[in-house]
């Protein structure tokens, strides 16, 4: 018994010092991060700082705006063209005059020509190809709002696990003063004989493990923290801290889902499942752009041109209007064998359409199976909120009884202590499950499309 009370001892020790320098880091930390200011962060300003800062929606942006220069890009091309060509030249050398002699001579000449091109007919290929940018734009916007509900989405659940993790901590330090506690009573108890050694050596035991629960919850925090410091995309270097919503001010009100009803608002309001659709039908435009060229294609062409030469005694402007010419013409092109390149474009736009409707129908296919796994978890959660209640008040009532027979000598240390045990889960068992109710309501607004990033979430 005594070495089993010398390895507690030193354990316990070893433990101590181990919180004692963790806490000396955090002062040192707090005193830097105050030289250096912490930024608080109330979680309406981690949502703003996402919807900026997010590296994935900056580049669905960019895709949205280049989706948008193409459109422009397809109506100009309606447009004639219009082009300016000039070249000059310089040349010398002999020839002889009518007395034989030979003369030398130079010549030096500048010529410009302005064209312009228009198409008339290429098959509609070109209402096609507008048609398909248009597509194409309308889905990259539908597939920004999607992302921005993601970003959303994914601060509010780093936020919360990081706020009910700090919940954690409470929740195992108090369990640690309490046993502390214990271990005073314990050790007068022993002192004047009415319980055995055995009961503080074990009692010590428990504190030092108290105390190793509270380090790895403080461990856990600030992991989360970390994520939340991830997500937000901060810099790694600054002093944060996050101030959730009170959620003793959350009114835990449940909804009375239907799942057929999210079913169908899922499909109606799912920002992916319409840019999946904006995308069919960009690539039913491709379609008629592959067919296309089963027609002829006929453009119009006109060009105007002149030249100058030092050499003649004409002045600049005279020369050009002497020397100026025009040109307008049209032509036909019909492919009359390409190797069989048409047929394949044909197929291969064909193939892209009959996947984007794949696409489509595994799309339809995930959101079912989340919305129908969201209400499910729901409905779970919202049970799991009765049930924790119950237990944590059966607890507290449990531990409170077995606190008084053991304090008047009529229960062990084992049952006061398996009693706490289940109180401490309980009371964890009720913090995780208002968190998880709070996240799972959210989550089924998420899945189902009609999250909103502009409007206050709790």
């Amino acid at each position: 018994m005594t070495s089993i009370h010398y390895i507690l001892r030193d354990r316990i020790r070893r433990n101590r010092f181990i919180a004692f320098m963790m806490l000396i880091a955090t002062f040192a930390m707090s005193g830097s991060a105050l030289a250096q200011g912490t930024r608080t962060i109330t979680f309406e300003d981690a949502v703003r700082i996402a919807l900026n800062q997010n590296v994935s929606l900056q580049q669905v942006e960019n895709t949205v705006e280049l989706e948008s220069r193409d459109v422009f890009q397809q109506r100009m091309n309606f447009l004639p063209n219009l082009s300016f060509f000039t070249s000059g030249s310089r040349g010398s050398g002999f020839t002889q005059d009518q007395a034989g002699r030979n003369i030398a001579f130079t010549n030096q000449s500048v010529s410009g020509t302005i064209s312009t091109q228009v198409n008339l007919f290429r098959g509609f290929a070109d209402v096609a190809s507008l048609e398909r940018a248009r597509y194409e734009s309308d889905a990259s916007e539908y597939s920004y709002d999607r992302a921005r509900q993601d970003v959303v989405f994914d601060v509010v659940n780093s936020f919360l696990l990081y706020v009910n993790a700090r919940e954690q901590v409470g929740i195992r330090t108090e369990d640690l003063e309490s046993q502390r506690q214990q271990l005073a009573q314990i050790e007068e108890f022993v002192n004047v004989g009415s319980r055995p050694i055995s009961d503080l050596y074990q009692q010590q035991a428990l504190t030092a493990q108290a105390e190793l629960q509270v380090l790895n919850a403080e461990r856990e925090a600030e992991l989360n923290k970390t994520r939340v410091i991830q997500v937000l995309h901060l810099d790694p270097f600054g002093e944060y801290e996050f101030v959730a919503p009170d959620i003793e001010d959350v009114v835990f009100s449940p909804e009375s889902y239907d799942l057929e009803g999210l079913l169908r608002a899922a499909f109606e309001q799912r920002a992916d499942i319409d840019a999946q659709e904006e995308r069919i039908r960009a690539a039913d435009q491709g379609i008629r752009i592959a067919k296309s060229t089963y027609w002829p294609t006929i453009n119009l062409n006109g060009a105007y041109r002149s030249n100058y030469s030092p050499d003649f005694e004409e002045t600049f402007f005279n020369q050009l209007d002497l020397n100026r010419g025009n040109s307008v013409g049209f032509s036909i092109s019909y492919p009359i064998f390409d190797r069989f390149t048409r047929g394949t474009t044909i197929q291969e736009a064909e193939v892209q359409h009959e996947n984007a409707v794949l696409d489509l129908q595994n799309v339809r296919q995930q959101v079912a199976l989340q919305v129908r796994q969201a209400y499910l978890d729901y409905l779970t959660n919202e049970k799991r909120l009765d049930v924790t209640a119950t237990q944590e008040r059966a607890a507290q009532q449990a531990v409170e009884a077995a606190e008084e027979r053991y304090n008047v000598g009529a229960g062990t240390l084992l049952e006061l202590t398996q009693a706490r045990a289940q109180y401490v889960e309980a009371v964890s068992n009720r913090v995780q499950a208002r968190y998880d109710f709070l996240f799972q309501g959210k989550l089924v607004d998420y899945y189902v499309g009609r999250l909103d990033p502009s409007q206050p979430l709790f």
